[in-house]
């Protein structure tokens, strides 16, 4: 049986989120940048429980910087309510000032039109339940979700490693205690995996996102979310990844991530900082 927690990455508490032991990120006691993406598609849910027609097409995370693992507020203002179109822009903020933003893009379904499209690129990566058990957990820094990753061992002709046909992952903490984790919510936090998929090399994984922004074609559904690497781009310390996601039933949208040259995950020394 899955490993299910209660205990969400954040609790509510005098107006604020604050964050569990658990909602730190790899790179050092910050907050993980995932977590401003769940935030950004929780207040797209609040939003399209107003209107259960808006579909959530676009989130675009930016993190400003490494932000401290401390309580955050998140606040959400309309910048459109169109009949078809409508934005919304969340802002995550602590007492020092903004860590994040997200813009929300929900657009109003309608009837599909004819005709054959192109299609996704195909990933033939085998589901969860024929992968195995979860990934063990890391020596210096243990992942509070479960994994799988697709691929075999790093090498010259394997330059993403294990994570080179990309990986799949199931949450197992809510993103609010008492709150229910919607298949929206799983994406949002999951694509910010697009950057370690998509920029990891035979050195290791020496890039840090600044962003990401998820396009999605129809609704995600279930728990397991897909991460398929697609591309990736880089000169001078600055980087450019994409990925296809998806859940068990196929594609459900892509995924772009900028980056900025970090210390080697793994190094000793420091912390990772977007600043």
């Amino acid at each position: 049986m899955p490993h299910v927690s209660t205990e969400g990455f954040f609790r509510v508490e005098d107006g604020s989120l604050v964050p569990a032991a658990f909602a730190a990120s790899p790179w050092g006691q910050v907050l993980h940048g995932r977590l401003i993406g769940g935030l950004t598609a929780r207040a797209a849910e609040h939003a399209r429980a107003a209107d259960p027609d808006m579909f959530c097409s676009r989130l675009t995370i930016d993190m400003f910087r490494s932000a401290a693992l401390a309580p955050v507020r998140v606040s959400a203002r309309p910048v459109r309510a169109g009949r078809r179109i409508a934005v919304l822009e969340v802002t995550v903020e602590q007492d020092d000032g903004p860590v994040g933003q997200g813009r929300v893009v929900l657009l109003r379904r309608s009837e599909q039109p004819d005709g054959k499209f192109r299609p996704q690129p195909a990933w033939d990566a085998p589901l969860p339940p024929q992968l195995g058990p979860p990934s063990a957990p890391g020596r210096r820094w243990t992942a509070p979700w479960e994994s799988w990753p697709v691929g075999g061992p790093a090498g010259p002709d394997n330059p993403g490693g294990a994570m080179a046909d990309g990986l799949w992952i199931r949450d197992i903490h809510p993103l609010v205690g008492g709150e229910p984790l919607t298949p929206l919510v799983r994406v949002a936090m999951a694509a910010d995996m697009s950057s370690p998929v998509s920029n990891y090399s035979t050195s290791g994984l020496s890039f840090i996102n600044a962003d990401y922004t998820v396009y999605l074609g129809r609704e995600p559904h279930g728990e397991y979310v897909g991460v398929q690497p697609s591309g990736h781009i880089s000169e001078r310390g600055v980087a450019a990844g994409q990925c296809v996601l998806h859940d068990l039933r196929g594609a459900v949208g892509f995924v772009a991530t900028a980056a900025v040259a970090n210390r080697t995950m793994g190094a000793p020394v420091g912390d990772g900082d977007r600043r």
